[in-house]
């Protein structure tokens, strides 16, 4: 297929225990005289958690946009920002690189998002930002975790797989794997979470492909994940939950799986689409699921 058909459909297809959490103040990102750049010669602002101590470590989530995204849409988008600061989190949600376009991505998988075929491999960078942010301030090693939406959450996927010694647990809202040639092997139990709507137009719930490489369904995504994180029994159905304002009621089902020091755990929201109206008690919800999940 011809570059500029890769890109037009890339166009189409992607646009579009024992911790006590706080409530979410506000929704608008704020910036404090704490923050300061890490990430060497790609500078990502991190922010430190409100009363940081250097003798107390913090866990550290990384929030990842999605293709054509950035660091501050996604904050925007996600709305963890101010509550993670706010329940001791140092927090950062660093930018994908530009492509041809311009438009920023993460090499996460063959299927999304790096069409311009580069090298650039962005589990290093990550790592290296981990790496940096923890030489500067005091990081709790058994607490890194990464949140990532569309592109971001491939991304989070290819991290654990890569990094599975280094995160905890990840946070993948509308995304997938590949579904051929994904060799992930793992060396340590990670916690999954995998948000999706069932009615997402972008990333299909059922599966489907980018511009002829296919990627994995709701269903194949945990499934490879509870048999990377040795899980028994079925999985769970736990109480639906409300998560996105746009729907009523409590729309999102919860199934849970209990692996050997760690979980997969599935919220499907019933006829959400690709880009959830998230709810003010979502980013609760979220952060006490990392919080209850650091790594064994």
């Amino acid at each position: 297929m011809k570059r500029f058909s890769i890109i037009a459909i890339a166009f189409l297809v992607l646009v579009g225990v024992g911790y006590g959490v706080l409530s979410l103040q506000g929704d608008e990102p704020t910036m404090t005289e704490s923050s300061f750049l890490a990430g060497g010669d790609r500078p990502t602002s991190v922010d430190l958690p409100n009363g940081y101590r250097a003798d107390n470590p913090a866990p550290l989530l990384l929030d990842l946009h999605g293709f054509m995204g950035d660091g501050l849409s996604q904050q925007r988008f996600s709305r963890l920002s101010n509550i993670a600061r706010e329940n001791g989190f140092v927090y950062a949600a660093p930018d994908g690189l530009p492509n041809s376009n311009g438009d920023q991505f993460w090499n996460a998988s063959k299927a999304c998002c790096n069409f311009d075929r580069t090298d650039v491999d962005d589990a290093v960078f990550l790592k290296s930002l981990i790496d940096d942010i923890s030489e500067k301030v005091a990081i709790d090693p058994k607490r890194i975790y990464i949140f990532g939406h569309s592109n971001g959450a491939f991304m989070s996927y290819k991290f654990a797989c890569t990094y599975p010694d280094t995160v905890a647990a990840i946070v993948g809202v509308a995304g997938a794997m590949d579904l051929v040639g994904n060799d992930c092997a793992i060396s340590s139990p990670v916690s999954v979470l995998e948000i999706h709507g069932t009615a997402d137009a972008v990333i299909g719930f059922t599966g489907g492909g980018i511009a002829g490489i296919s990627y994995t369904s709701v269903a194949q995504t945990l499934d490879t994940w509870r048999k990377l994180d040795k899980c028994i029994g079925a999985p769970m159905a736990k109480e639906n939950i409300d998560i996105d304002e746009s729907i009523d009621g409590a729309e999102t089902k919860v199934f849970e799986s209990t692996c050997t020091n760690s979980t997969v755990t599935s919220w499907q929201i019933v006829d959400g689409v690709h880009g959830p109206a998230f709810s003010s008690t979502f980013p609760k919800a979220i952060i006490e699921w990392l919080l209850a999940n650091p790594k064994q």
